[in-house]
């Protein structure tokens, strides 16, 4: 039965090693046997737990976040709201339960638009938000391209989505910089990683500072991310609007980041490609650097925890186990500790808001 191991086999075989950039695109989206396209990685049976798995106060506090952003931009009569990935359609659910607290908010809202590539990931979502009440259902809508997005004031939230796309890499050898490839032993029977036989134009992307250059320094480049970001920004330019992006923090500028996880334990992304995920760390920088080409104003990054806590997670989880038994309060109390503990997720996570207008006392921030 062929699967995409076979498949990346025959095309290494046939055409020569695939670039990193390829390798994760096939392996997350490849229309047969991409990860995305068959398997619901999310939640306590899935291979990892998102924050939106982990407790329902992540998608309120992001409504509460954007219900203030629309109020200090002038509440725009007229306004979007996007997603970028949204996994299982949990973190809206929780979203929208707050925002429809809000009737003028609501009413205001034009559209919910889900942006979403992985037909699968799409029908999950549908079902699973098929319950909400049908004047916030027949808003939203289901997108692949940001330019099917009008031009009025929109906010749009990214969780955990720039961390799937895919990422070229470079690194030194006793010949100089080349570009890492995906390959293939015949005699091993095996994936593994080699290098470009030339040098790589890649190499002028690298930073001026030689400090890091040791043999063995491996240098990331997110042109996917650099693309839609400048996409994004050029809409978020033209109208009062802001995005939130909430991912994996990379702290080095020099590192090897790409990594899979499958059971929720780290694996090495060459064993188990197409069941599970290969992502890689985000470049908060970068996002902030890209941001001025446009002369937007950025917020953070900040740690996820301390994002949390000044929209009031302490409070909400005071609130929640309030009216909790003794099973539900252990869940809450555990929820809270994985979003915000320094040893999980609460360091790790960074938060970034990029906007086209300057915001005083911007929670979170």
């Amino acid at each position: 039965m062929e699967n995409l191991k076979q498949i990346l086999k025959k095309r290494i075989l046939n055409f020569g090693p695939l670039s990193i950039s390829d390798f994760i695109l096939e392996a997350n989206l490849n229309s047969r046997f991409g990860y995305y396209n068959n398997n619901l990685p999310f939640g306590k049976k899935g291979d990892y737990i998102t924050s939106p798995e982990i407790s329902q106060m992540f998608g309120e506090l992001l409504a509460l976040w954007t219900i203030d952003y629309w109020k200090k931009i002038g509440k725009p009569k007229k306004f979007n709201i996007i997603e970028l990935g949204p996994g299982s359609g949990i973190l809206m659910i929780d979203f929208l339960r707050i925002i429809k607290l809000y009737p003028k908010f609501i009413e205001k809202c034009n559209q919910i638009f889900l942006f979403e590539i992985s037909p699968f990931l799409k029908k999950i979502q549908k079902k699973n938000l098929s319950k909400i009440e049908n004047k916030i259902l027949k808003k939203i809508k289901w997108i692949k391209n940001l330019n099917d997005i009008p031009e009025i004031p929109f906010v749009l939230i990214a969780n955990e989505f720039f961390d799937a796309l895919p990422i070229k890499q470079i690194q030194l050898t006793e010949i100089g910089w080349r570009e890492r490839m995906l390959n293939y032993n015949e005699d091993k029977k095996s994936f593994f990683i080699s290098y470009s036989n030339n040098p790589t134009i890649l190499e002028n992307f690298l930073p001026k500072n030689k400090k890091y250059r040791k043999i063995g320094s491996i240098y990331e480049i997110p042109f996917n991310m650099i693309s839609f970001l400048e996409n994004l920004f050029n809409k978020i330019k033209k109208t009062k609007s802001t995005c939130l992006i909430i991912d994996y923090a990379k702290n080095k500028k020099f590192e090897n980041s790409l990594k899979s996880i499958k059971n929720q334990k780290i694996i090495n992304p060459l064993k188990e490609i197409g069941n599970s995920d290969i992502s890689a760390h985000v470049n908060f920088d970068l996002i902030k650097k890209t941001s001025t080409k446009f002369n937007l104003n950025s917020r953070g990054p900040v740690s996820q925890r301390q994002f949390l806590i000044e929209l009031g997670i302490l409070y909400r989880t005071k609130t929640l186990i309030k009216n909790a038994n003794s099973k539900q309060r252990k869940k809450i109390k555990k929820g809270l500790d994985f979003l915000i503990n320094k040893e999980k997720m609460g360091k790790i996570f960074n938060v970034i808001s990029i906007s086209n207008k300057k915001i005083d006392n911007l929670i979170g921030f």
